[in-house]
């Protein structure tokens, strides 16, 4: 038995000794005893407030939107972002490295600065993103543009961070896994005064993790991770309540650029090989910080603000291993080793005025609003002499000594702001209307670019319990110039890409709103896109051509029974280069044909349940010329679940399998370039609430 696994198991028998005392003591009639009723959570949710700015059902909403609650997450013990968006079909994993992961939505990729929001503000996530922080997840299908400003079409992905609480608790956890990785947890919440008019909410984790891959050394990549947050409420008055939120991470962590493919298809070295020299590393913080601000002007009008400042710091140290350079017969390849400072700074602000109306018998829900982010990006880069590594005699290359007295210095900045409107009219019982319009303007050195967005939806009720609803919106990617100095195209001005989307679809509330089903049919376009030339080790951006996906989604969540809980997933997405010069009739990489997911809960008892899940991925090609694919796979997750009373609260035990039987399979990537599937690991979590 590892380090670890005795520390968890001294930790179980202290708790478990402590309740045997416990039970030992209430035999004295003066001692009150506490009888505990397990409870097991199920999966529901019926409202995601991105996806409107404001608090409307999601019936009532002309858009396909997944929400992946809490008790999904906790029962998956989700480590990355990446772990949380498997339980949605139409999202895929793209390239993963040590400190990011990369996302498509119905195909389209995610981009890092633009298409992911924290608690609806623009939130630039270039860092490991901390879960630990994230209450449920919201997936936003189809452009956001008219609320959000500019981002690709495929849709957005909302974090919801976990606010304060009324009522006062603490939990302490502990997750890990077989490969030695250990993550320790604090939660704790609760009012400060006896009005409660102030709360807070405070998070911390901290995690050591063992990769299963390994460098040519035999050494395990390895990365320490940090979290810390603090969360405040003010209620001011009855009407006008503040919040402030705090927090701050930092990453220690060896490189893993992924693996490469010969064409056979099989990962040349092995699955636990890596290419990076052992001597890299990622050394990154992240610091986030703001206020928001609810004001109830009336019974019907209220008023909300917020600010966000980020600030994100990151010093890499690549070996930058040149795959294309690989050669078979000797093993050799080459390596290009830098040391790159780069520093970003991130403000973004929102307001919103929401209220209802009635206006010839029709009743408005109004929603008027802004937002603004102000980007800035410097880096010092110092690039090291060009030197050999060999997969069969494990030759490692040394780390240079670097003076950044050579380093080339880059940078950018950008300001973006929008104004906009909507109004959702109930035209009667059974007919709903959406009607949207935005003005986005992007102010950047050479590249300003501004456009008007309209949106429509169109919501018919049949029955009470379910609508029918058609929509059409657009998307905005205003662009700079390429950034990237070994790119072939550095300097090039680019011009903004442009999206449309047409969806129709349905949702279903059943059994009393236990059950929530989803399904929609849509088409996207996106025109003017960009798409590499050249190859992972010489890229070349190029501009021009139109993408096209168009398919079909169904999903479905919700307590079946008592006893019977679960979260399901299809898609179906055809999807190509309509028009390019260079890929046209190609599909894009890494955008698999069909994908499925399902994940279910069974309680046995108040106590004790179990957990099957199982997700599919169709086969995909591995590159944008479409000259490798890679295989279907389906891997099978499952676990068990445990609650012991201690003390009068439940200790809550689990112990997860993930790829139960041990699939071979390829990941994401990029340019050739994947990553390998995650062998059988058994997870385990130990928690207790106080």
């Amino acid at each position: 038995m590892n380090t670890q696994l005795k520390l968890i198991s001294a930790i179980v028998a202290a708790v478990l000794h402590s309740n045997s005392a416990f039970a030992t003591n209430t035999e004295d009639t003066n001692i009150e005893v506490i009888t505990v009723t397990g409870h097991q959570q199920h999966y529901n949710t019926d409202q995601a407030h991105g996806a409107m700015r404001s608090d409307v059902s999601l019936l009532d909403t002309p858009q396909s939107v997944v929400v992946i609650p809490k008790e999904v997450m906790d029962d998956q013990l989700v480590r990355t972002l990446g772990d949380a968006l498997k339980n949605d079909a139409s999202i895929s994993i793209g390239r993963v490295t040590t400190d990011r992961e990369r996302f498509s939505l119905r195909g389209f990729s995610l981009d890092e600065s633009t298409n992911l929001l924290k608690d609806g503000h623009q939130h630039f996530s270039k860092y490991r993103l901390p879960m630990a922080l994230v209450e449920n997840v919201e997936v936003l299908k189809g452009p956001s543009s008219l609320l959000y400003g500019q981002s690709t079409p495929g849709g957005l992905i909302n974090l919801v961070t976990k606010k304060p609480t009324y009522n006062t608790f603490l939990t302490l956890g502990m997750k890990g896994d077989e490969h030695g990785s250990i993550r320790g947890s604090f939660d704790a919440g609760g009012s400060l005064n006896e009005a409660k008019t102030v709360r807070y909410r405070a998070v911390f984790e901290k995690e050591q993790n063992q990769n299963w891959r390994e460098y040519q050394d035999d050494s395990a990549q390895e990365s320490d991770f940090f979290v810390g947050s603090l969360m405040t409420d003010f209620d001011i008055s009855d009407d006008l309540t503040l919040s402030l939120h705090y927090d701050k991470s930092d990453e220690l962590a060896g490189q893993d650029s992924g693996a490469l493919i010969d064409d056979n298809g099989y990962v040349i070295g092995g699955d636990t090989m890596i290419w990076d020299m052992p001597w890299t590393k990622i050394d990154a913080q992240s610091e986030n910080y703001g206020a928001d601000l609810r004001y109830q002007l009336s019974d019907d009008w209220e008023f909300s603000a917020g600010y966000n400042k980020q600030h994100n710091e990151r010093e890499r140290w690549e070996s930058k291993p040149q795959t294309g350079s690989y050669d078979p017969d000797s093993g050799s390849y080459k390596n290009k080793p830098y040391n790159k400072l780069e520093d970003w700074q991130q403000q973004a602000f929102y307001f919103d005025f929401i209220g209802s109306m009635e206006l010839a018998g029709m009743q408005h829900d109004l929603l008027f609003g802004g937002n603004y982010v102000d980007h800035q990006y410097s880096s010092l880069k110092v690039k090291g002499k060009m030197d050999k590594g060999n997969i069969n005699t494990a030759i490692i290359v040394p780390q240079p000594d670097l003076d950044y007295a050579d380093a080339k210095a880059s940078g950018e900045e950008y300001k973006y702001y929008g104004v906009f409107a909507q109004d959702l009219i109930s035209l009667n019982d059974e007919w709903q209307v959406l009607l949207g319009i935005r003005f986005d303007q992007q102010d950047k050195t050479d590249a300003d670019s501004h456009t008007v967005l309209p949106k429509l939806g169109i919501i018919y009720h049949p029955v009470n319990n379910a609508s029918i609803y058609a929509n059409y919106s657009e998307s905005f990617e205003p662009q700079g110039s390429v950034m990237d100095d070994e790119d072939g195209s550095f300097g090039l001005e680019l011009d903004p890409i442009k999206g449309k989307m047409v969806e129709l679809g349905t949702k279903w509330e059943l059994l009393s709103g236990k059950i929530r089903l989803n399904a929609a049919v849509f088409n996207i376009e996106r025109e003017n896109i960009l798409t590499n030339a050249g190859t992972a080790d010489n890229p070349i951006t190029t501009q021009g051509g139109v993408q096209r996906h168009s398919g079909f989604e169904f999903g479905g969540m919700g307590q079946i029974s008592d006893d019977l809980s679960l979260i399901t997933s299809l898609m179906y997405l055809d999807a190509e280069y309509s028009s390019h010069d260079e890929f046209q009739g190609n599909r894009p990489e890494d955008v698999p044909e069909w994908t499925a997911s399902v994940w279910a809960k069974y309680s046995l008892t108040d106590r004790l349940a179990v957990n099957l899940g199982a997700f599919y991925e169709g086969d995909r090609f591995g590159d944008a010329t479409n000259t490798f694919e890679k295989d279907a796979y389906t891997r099978v997750d499952t676990g068990v679940s445990y609650a012991i009373p201690v003390a009068g609260q439940d200790l809550q035990l689990r112990v997860n399998v993930e790829n139960l039987f041990d699939t071979d399979y390829l990941g994401g990537g990029e340019n050739g370039e994947v990553n390998v599937g995650k062998p059988r690991t058994v997870k385990f979590s130990v928690r207790y609430t106080f």
